[in-house]
């Protein structure tokens, strides 16, 4: 299988009708390969690496560049999707996105997109991205980890021991942890918010708290907008950070497992923490 066979694969996987905007071949490989480098995070290090020890391709989690990371956005208004279901009208939603999105349109219009993949084309090494799918199987594990328990009244502070079934995250150097909130406060309402290509940041996690939901989880969120959460959050509302490394890994790990079931041999590198 080539790379365009992975992406399409992982697609599958995952659900999707398509290879996600987020995910790109950007060097295809000339026939099926049989050795890969895995990473969250992938640089010109990882890819004359890979280069060096002989491996047929690389494999990046978070894009690399060109179309990938230019086309971002596409996958982030898929958190329409996700507020809608929580009862949160299309018109509220779409206008939280797009406070999330600016700032990341910005961003990307700003840096320097072909500089790890042009390097990948000038070398000649096999080298693509998959982003969604993983991210997609990864909160599919976590929602069904979550109802298992069913625990409404279970205080958030105990909810965050139910994380340690995962073995990502019982081996990573972060543990999910309450940013907003205190630990006595019941988990619930819930929801997942991730698999969206980004967190949504304040606006759409308050949208979260305004309808109903008590507790969001979340891979990630950064300093500002935690402090905004903080400063207005409502008694009983929580914000738990799951840990962005190890929560990818949670995903990485099911996508890797099939590689290696179809005689892939894959090295983890750059974030991924083994199972």
């Amino acid at each position: 299988m080539n790379l365009a066979g992975i992406l399409e694969w992982s697609a599958r996987l995952a659900g999707c009708e398509s290879v996600p905007a987020d995910s790109q071949v950007y060097v295809e490989a000339p026939g099926d390969v049989r050795r890969v480098l895995f990473g969250i995070d992938v640089s010109v290090g990882e890819l004359l690496y890979a280069r060096d020890a002989g491996y047929d391709a690389v494999i990046a989690h978070h894009p690399a560049g060109d179309h990938a990371r230019m086309d971002f956005g596409r996958v982030v208004r898929r958190q329409v999707e996700q507020m809608a279901a929580e009862g949160i009208p299309r018109e509220v939603a779409e206008a939280a996105i797009e406070e999330r999105l600016g700032p990341s349109h910005r961003a990307a219009h700003m840096s320097n997109y072909d500089a790890v993949v042009g390097t990948a084309r000038l070398i000649g090494l096999p080298f693509c991205n998959v982003h969604l799918a993983c991210d997609l199987l990864g909160r599919e594990a976590i929602v069904e980890m979550l109802r298992r328990h069913d625990g409404a009244g279970s205080p958030v502070g105990a909810v965050l021991g139910w994380f340690q079934e995962f073995p990502e995250i019982e081996a990573a150097l972060t543990r999910p942890e309450q940013w907003v909130g205190e630990p006595q406060s019941p988990l619930g309402r819930w929801t997942v918010a991730m698999a969206g290509g980004t967190n949504g940041g304040y606006h759409v996690f308050r949208e979260y708290w305004r309808h109903g939901v008590d507790t969001v989880f979340a891979m990630h969120c950064a300093e500002p907008d935690v402090q905004r959460l903080r400063a207005e959050a409502e008694p009983g509302k929580s914000l738990v950070v799951t840990g962005h490394m190890a929560t990818d890994s949670i995903g990485i790990n099911r996508v890797i497992a099939g590689l290696e079931e179809m005689g892939i041999e894959v090295t983890r590198t750059s974030g991924i923490v083994a199972p």
